[in-house]
């Protein structure tokens, strides 16, 4: 079994967040409301044009942050007026504090992501017919981005900033071919010892033929010669009224569910 540090795994997705939004031009920021701040520990970010998603307005980070560093960040994204997620990771020395706060400031726990890691072994079963995963390079980061933005249903801006991303440091981006053509991409940063498979999005007509489950089993591969020793990955947890194929993919690859994680919102929301 994979031994890891909620701590480092936290500290790689702020990074890996991080990273994605600074990729964003000063004039990109300006015309859709990117804004990013930090409070020690805590890294939180605030897109208005994506105010009704989520899981792109994150405050990170909360789990390592004394009551004051979270109760600022928490006013300065309250300030902004859209809707986020505050993740807390469960079991580390300051959640019960941080829990305390925000439910004393009217948050309440909202939809959980599930968390998984491995070790580099090799996947135990075999790549998928018909798809071959490729390695991207900094000319490759239109594709990236178009996949990406198409695949999660993001308005087309967004590409430019995981654009940004690829060919930069720690980073190592894919796509999938279906004949020839790519119809799936895919993320790796690389922290050190650590790595976190992300941005796994496939074209709508691409689904269900294997792109995701290649793209993973590239990444393990391709971690594993880089050094890495654990590999993570998120994704929603399971409910029976969300699809379920991403966590199907992610146990099958050799992911173990780690824990889950609550994305805490105000309590008119937690629903």
């Amino acid at each position: 079994m994979t031994a890891y540090d909620p701590l480092a795994l936290d500290a790689t997705e702020r990074r890996f967040w991080g990273d994605l939004w600074r990729a964003a031009s000063l004039e990109l920021a300006a015309e859709h409301g990117i804004e990013r701040a930090s409070f020690g520990p805590v890294q939180a970010t605030i897109v208005r044009d994506l105010a009704p998603v989520r899981a792109m307005n994150l405050v990170l980070g909360a789990a390592e942050a004394d009551e004051l560093q979270l109760g600022a960040a928490l006013e300065w994204a309250e300030a902004t007026g859209v809707d986020f997620y505050v993740a807390l990771t469960p079991g580390l020395s300051a959640s019960g504090a941080a829990e305390r706060l925000l439910r004393a400031r009217g948050y309440a726990p909202g939809y959980a992501w599930m968390k998984f890691v491995r070790g580099v072994e090799p996947p135990s079963r075999p790549d998928p017919d018909g798809v071959e995963a490729i390695e991207l390079d900094a000319s490759d980061g239109a594709l990236l981005g178009s996949i990406v933005s198409a695949g999660f249903g993001l308005p087309p801006w967004m590409g430019a900033l995981f654009e940004g991303i690829c060919g930069a440091a720690g980073w190592r981006c894919y796509a999938a071919l279906l004949d020839g053509e790519p119809v799936a991409a895919a993320t790796l940063r690389i922290d050190g010892a650590v790595a976190e498979c992300g941005a796994a999005a496939t074209l709508e007509a691409a689904r269900g033929r294997g792109c995701q489950t290649a793209l993973l089993h590239r990444r393990i591969r391709d971690a594993a010669a880089a050094g890495v020793r654990t590999l993570f990955v998120e994704t929603g947890e399971r409910s029976e009224d969300r699809p379920s194929a991403s966590y199907r993919n992610i146990l099958r690859a050799g992911f173990r569910e780690a824990y889950v994680r609550p994305n805490w919102v105000v309590q008119s929301a937690a629903r």
